[in-house]
């Protein structure tokens, strides 16, 4: 039976308070034990109204908002710059780099040791693959979280043809990992123990690959799926996300300025929210019926759904609109998934390298030719804050009649 959509997430309001509080308190620069001082009476003011819910719920957001405002950054502190066109970042892209680099901690010294660890695998594909150098590159980049490699032309191609996401390793690639892992594990016999061994496997990816932010961020939501699936509940993953983003924010609150933090749960609370009203406007036994078409539906709508999550905020960063992302998605998906299972297959069978360099070649010479086709993207595009927040409202609002015009029984 078809699962309706449905908006199952009650931390989604809580983790925007906190998240608007982290930036009104960055902006504002006002004093942390003010915001202290506002969290406690909007504490108490929760317990006094007890007896309204409604307005319990306004002092309860209120209090993540002044939560958020006290664990606000300081910019100097989180290396957080403001560039000219007022954007904000943050120069870090690793997840919990610490500032004193002359005190290492345990996560540090993990991170130092996995970076040795890519160092040697990289050498080990290297020595086993041909003299493509780009090739290489992109191999190193999508299976080790290496880029420094990727040539300056390399990442413009991808950029331009909008596939500049497969470069960074994410959610889509982490995804990949899982669904082999789970194949490969033991299966329903054993269930806890296959989830608690795909569990480690993805950290210990996580952790080899560097701990950037879309990592971190899909590995906590895998965890936190498995062990719902181990309790048998699986139905709330758009609650899994918000609980993700709660955990890194209160964790570290700079993450709210990082660009990768941003794009991977804008990504997936796109895929999250549209996917679900998508299916409900196809019929699942024809679907079911054709494998061929059902594939391409998934990819169709996996593209679509995403872009829409992150295109305003690609705009943003980037001031680029990458027009044939459709077209993009159904060459890098396939090649993603054909890459990653031939990069473990590599580790085994090193004579597997010459497969592995084949596909990052092909991947390439696609993409340039999707980069040259006639307006492959759309420049210059300057957007504020203010037109930004505006284009999500309009994201809404379509999703808002999309799921209004659904057939009632699919709602």
């Amino acid at each position: 039976m078809r699962r309706k959509p449905q908006l199952n997430a009650p931390l989604l309001m809580p983790v925007t308070a906190l998240a608007t509080g982290i930036l009104a308190g960055f902006v504002l620069g006002l004093d942390k034990w003010f915001a202290i001082a506002l969290m406690a009476a909007t504490s108490l003011a929760t317990l006094w109204v007890k007896r309204y819910p409604l307005t319990q719920s306004v002092t309860i957001l209120a209090c993540f908002f002044s939560l958020g405002m006290s664990i606000s950054p300081n910019g100097k502190e989180h290396n957080i710059v403001r560039l000219e066109n007022g954007h904000l970042i943050r120069r870090n892209t690793s997840w919990q780099q610490p500032n004193d680099i002359s005190k290492p901690s345990h996560l540090e010294r993990a991170r130092l040791t996995a970076s040795q660890w890519r160092g040697k695998l990289i050498k080990r594909l290297e020595a086993d693959g041909n003299s493509d150098s780009d090739a290489m590159a992109v191999v190193a980049a999508m299976t080790l979280g290496e880029k420094s490699g990727v040539s300056k032309q390399l990442r413009e191609t991808y950029s331009v043809s909008g596939a500049s996401h497969v470069l960074a390793l994410s959610g889509l690639h982490l995804g990949i990992i899982y669904m082999l892992l789970t194949t490969l594990t033991l299966g329903r016999k054993r269930f806890w123990l296959s989830q608690l061994i795909v569990i480690l496997s993805i950290w210990a990816f996580a952790f080899l690959t560097g701990l950037s932010t879309s990592i971190v961020r899909a590995a906590i939501m895998i965890t936190i799926y498995s062990a719902f699936a181990v309790g048998g509940r699986t139905n709330a993953p758009l609650g899994v996300l918000c609980f993700t983003a709660l955990v890194m924010l209160l964790t570290d609150s700079s993450l709210i300025f990082d660009i990768g933090f941003q794009l991977s749960f804008m990504a997936m609370a796109g895929i999250l929210l549209f996917m679900p009203v998508m299916r409900g406007y196809v019929s699942a036994k024809w679907l079911q019926k054709h494998r061929l078409a059902r594939w391409f539906f998934g990819l169709i709508a996996v593209s679509i759904a995403a872009q829409l999550g992150t295109a305003p905020l690609v705009m943003y960063h980037f001031g680029r609109f990458p027009t044939w992302f459709l077209l993009t998605n159904l060459v890098v998906i396939p090649f993603a998934t054909a890459i990653l299972y031939s990069a473990v297959l590599a580790l085994i069978i090193p004579a597997a390298t010459g497969i592995l360099i084949c596909l990052a070649k092909g991947l390439n010479d696609a993409l340039a030719v999707i980069s040259r086709l006639p307006l492959s993207s759309i420049n210059g595009i300057h957007l504020s804050i203010i037109q930004v927040l505006l284009m999500y409202v309009i994201v809404g609002i379509i999703y808002t009649i999309a799921l209004r015009l659904m057939p009632p029984e699919k709602r």
